[in-house]
């Protein structure tokens, strides 16, 4: 994508939607945890593969696990949001 402003006379082109910025403090929250976690989960898991560790690879796919389960909660609150600003530019017009 090219970052120059538009011809004269031609239309400015719709901002990038940026899920972030308008996100709600819990949205962030498991999108934040989510990746600490899949990250620790991961790195946990290498460690496992060398040191052929029933514990520490139990633990990886634990942490995994709760990563990927934080990343689906922050998805359904999303959503939630999603729905929600529906809703309310529905009633508005």
């Amino acid at each position: 994508m090219s970052s120059k402003s538009p011809a004269p006379g031609q239309p400015t082109p719709p901002a990038a939607f940026d899920p972030w910025s308008s996100g709600t403090p819990a949205y962030r929250a498991c999108l934040l945890g989510g990746m600490i976690f899949t990250f620790f989960g991961v790195v946990t898991l290498l460690i496992a593969v060398f040191t052929d560790s029933a514990g520490v690879r139990t633990t990886g796919f634990i942490l995994t696990g709760v990563g990927l389960l934080a990343h689906l909660v922050g998805i359904g609150l999303r959503r939630a949001q999603a729905a929600r600003i529906l809703r309310e530019r529905k009633n508005q017009s």
